[in-house]
């Protein structure tokens, strides 16, 4: 690979990532090394190749003028993969996006040996990746909203119909009782997962798909969960029980059949009275393959509602009114969650992103891209206190719910990093393993956070120098 002009102060080291350093690709045996190089590459030619199996309907709709875009785009797309592969630095956005500032403000401040592809933080290079593709289509003339991700979205919905079907069935009138929301946590944070179990298992004759004790033992959802404080959850939620207005807020992973898992638990929360809102966080633009927009809430939605089978389409419509009833709201749209900055940023550069998440009782941050931006795709000691990782951010109660897919990992006991490394050396990437981790905002009273900013909702910068270090950013009252 030919270096980049400018970049000596940082070459790249055949190593693993060491302790006490943000993930990038500079380390030439850390996953995020072989993601940069091999992945990513996929996803690009993913695109390209989306684009050629979906010609003849956009020339359907747009007629033949659309392959111009098609071109433009693709040539774009190939020009960035020469880019990349040859760790060029960072280009600067031009075109009409609402949060082209902030992500050139972004881009300028970091520091040069950390501009480029393999150089910089790992979380930084994707999120460049992902919002250079956008920036593509939010510059041709007819595909400004042409969801490149939307197929592999739906149809992963699709082929998830078994498991749908015994799930939904599953969750009508469960209990309102600690036992019942921990296995619906799990069920969510192990959706993939559940999904491949029950769409491959053999139900006998005397097992009911219906009963949701027999598909978390199906499923098996106890089997590699690190950490588990639903308890702590449930307990949150129990202490507010009954006042007028409890929101959680809800900050979404993927679409799919995970998306489904989702709005599932959010109905159990409304139902049983846990909450009387939840607000859905999604992301603004197509991102990191499968995350969900307000566009796949809508489509999964109706696509329940049409179903043939009736629980089903009953669940759909459900969904559908507690919705219209507001019960289950999309937040609005903020670029914030398509943007680079690690979450103990919010703060200063989205106060009032910050100010609506301090509004709910709980914050659920779903996935393993939220766990990164949570504990700023830093790799912290396995056993240090989860609160701590989070440099200040506590904006209310925060839970995070994740499969683990990359280094990044906190929280952990005594001893559990080490003995897995020597039973299952890929266990930080395989996906296997899973955390429920909850942290109470109550341990800091103050409103430490009103220094950062003004009252004005006005949106700030942060610069990307500052993101980069690791520091505990903890009240200090």
């Amino acid at each position: 690979m030919r270096e980049s002009t400018g970049t000596e102060g940082s070459e790249l080291l055949d190593v693993a990532t060491p302790r006490h350093s943000l993930l990038s690709g500079r380390f030439k045996q850390s996953f995020a090394y072989v993601a940069l190089q091999s992945r990513m590459p996929g996803i690009m030619q993913q695109v390209v190749n989306t684009l050629a199996s979906n010609e003849q309907e956009l020339v359907q709709l747009h007629g033949q003028e659309v392959w111009k875009d098609i071109h433009m785009i693709t040539t774009a797309i190939e020009r960035l993969k020469r880019e990349l592969s040859r760790d060029r630095q960072f280009s600067l956005f031009y075109g009409n996006e609402p949060d082209k500032a902030e992500w050139n403000a972004f881009l300028t401040e970091l520091p040069h040996p950390k501009r480029s592809y393999f150089r910089a933080c790992w979380l930084h290079s994707e999120c460049y990746l992902y919002r250079r593709l956008f920036s593509f289509f939010e510059s041709s003339k007819h595909l400004t909203n042409f969801d490149y991700f939307l197929d592999l979205k739906q149809e992963h919905l699709r082929i998830s119909e078994r498991a749908i079907v015994s799930l939904t069935e599953a969750t009508r009138n469960l209990d309102n009782d600690f036992d019942s929301f921990s296995k619906l946590m799990r069920i969510n944070l192990w959706s993939n997962h559940f999904e491949i179990q029950l769409n491959s298992y053999l139900f006998s004759d005397q097992e009911d798909r219906s009963n949701i004790d027999v598909l978390t033992r199906v499923a098996n959802l106890d089997k590699r969960l690190l950490v588990d404080d639903s308890l702590l959850v449930w307990n949150c939620l129990m202490k507010v029980k009954g006042q007028k207005e409890v929101i959680v807020d809800y900050i979404c992973d993927n679409a799919g059949f995970e998306l489904f898992t989702d709005l599932l638990l959010m109905e159990y929360m409304i139902e049983n009275h846990l909450a009387t809102r939840v607000r859905m966080h999604v992301k603004a633009i197509p991102w990191y393959i499968s995350d969900a927009m307000q566009s796949d809430v809508e489509w999964t939605i109706q696509y329940l509602m049409d179903h043939k089978d009736d629980t089903i389409s009953g669940v759909g419509w459900k969904f559908k009114r507690l919705m219209a009833e507001n019960r289950i709201v999309i937040s609005p749209k903020s670029y914030f969650w398509t943007g680079p900055q690690s979450y103990f940023v919010m703060v200063d550069s989205s106060l009032s992103l910050y100010k609506l998440l301090s509004q709910a009782e709980v914050a659920i941050f779903k996935g393993d891209l939220n766990y990164r931006k949570l504990l700023g795709d830093y790799i912290w000691d396995s056993t240090e206190d989860f609160i701590t990782c989070l440099r200040g951010f506590r904006p209310t109660n925060i839970c995070a719910m994740r499969t683990v897919k990359c280094e990044v990992i906190c929280g952990l006991p005594e001893g559990t990093a080490d003995h897995l490394l020597r039973v299952d050396p890929t266990w930080m990437i395989s996906g296997n393993y899973g955390v429920i981790q909850y942290t109470d905002s109550l341990k800091c009273k103050c409103d430490c956070w009103q220094h950062a900013a003004s009252s004005s909702e006005k949106t700030v910068t942060v610069t990307a120098s500052s993101a980069e270090k690791p520091l505990n950013k903890m009240c200090t009252k």
